[in-house]
């Protein structure tokens, strides 16, 4: 299955927008064994976007498990470096500070 952001959203830049493409994706992910989430259109992509739209993901399914079923199209390298970011932050463990 194939999800194309800009189908759905006016654009990728709000928590808002990432809300509507989680809904999406969570869904898909529940009945198909891979999705497809294509870019295509789309520049640049703020962490609040990513935040909304992917990293809730982590909630449903363990990461290696999302690699293996989320495929992403269509993203400019600058988009890879912050889902790649927004992820890590997510399932870094956390930093005690004594």
């Amino acid at each position: 299955m194939v999800i194309v952001a800009l189908d759905h959203v006016p654009h990728c830049y709000t928590h808002e927008d990432g809300a509507v493409i989680y809904g999406l994706v969570a869904s898909a992910l529940t009945r198909e064994p891979r999705v497809t989430l294509s870019l295509a259109g789309v520049t640049d992509v703020p962490s609040s976007f990513v935040n909304a739209a992917l990293v809730p993901l982590l909630d449903r399914y363990e990461f290696d498990e999302i690699k293996q079923r989320l495929v992403i199209t269509d993203a400019t390298r600058i988009i890879a470096d912050v889902v790649r970011r927004c992820f890590g932050a997510a399932t870094r463990p956390p930093r005690v500070v004594a």
